[in-house]
């Protein structure tokens, strides 16, 4: 009997995994990396704004337009380097604003994603708020690495761009992230409330 798997955005393969039930519900959770694979909450409410930071427009274009069509978030803002998007954040936190999520480049001219992400977190003390999830983005694999960086900026997780030509294909495995850390944030609230 052939194994089942799930393609895990974290890995970017198709890996096999374990179930296990939180807080009423249940998740499917790659062996490899712990991601949740496949979830059966009941679809979460949109972040209230969520940041994209990506050096081509396409990419960000592409990210935007997902966010806005699939619910996913009420306002998505952009910017094209690691700088622009400092300030951004900077300004949205000293405005009392929310960011829910942040989609973080990896490799960018100016300023890169783990500097920005050191200077978001540092921003975050500053102001006394909770750490934003950050969602890494890069065509690279996640390597020990990396997997340590994510360790450090807490909460965080990775999506490969892939090397898929089709821009379908990478939506999807943004939509299924975004996804999940939206159930996740949601759940958690759930569980606060309680």
């Amino acid at each position: 009997m052939a194994e089942e798997t799930k393609f895990c955005i974290c890995c970017g393969e198709a890996v096999p995994y374990r179930r296990i039930t939180r807080d009423g519900n249940e998740e499917l959770l790659c062996v490899y990396c712990g991601f949740v694979v496949d979830t059966a909450h009941e679809p979460a409410p949109p972040a209230r704004c969520i940041i994209t930071v990506d050096d081509a427009e396409p990419v960000r274009h592409l990210l935007e337009t997902l966010l806005i069509n699939k619910r996913l978030a009420d306002t998505v803002l952009t910017a094209d380097n690691g700088r622009e998007f400092v300030g951004l954040f900077n300004q949205r936190l000293a405005d009392h604003q929310p960011v829910d999520m942040v989609i973080l480049d990896l490799e960018m001219p100016v300023m890169g994603g783990v500097s920005a992400a050191r200077v978001m977190r540092s921003l975050e003390d500053k102001y006394h708020v909770a750490r934003t999830p950050i969602i890494f983005f890069s065509a690279r694999q996640c390597d020990d690495e990396l997997k340590r960086q994510l360790g450090v900026f807490v909460p965080a997780r990775y999506v490969n761009k892939g090397s898929s030509p089709h821009v379908n294909d990478l939506a999807d495995r943004v939509d299924q992230l975004v996804t999940a850390l939206l159930n996740e944030r949601a759940a958690a609230e759930k569980h606060r409330q309680e």
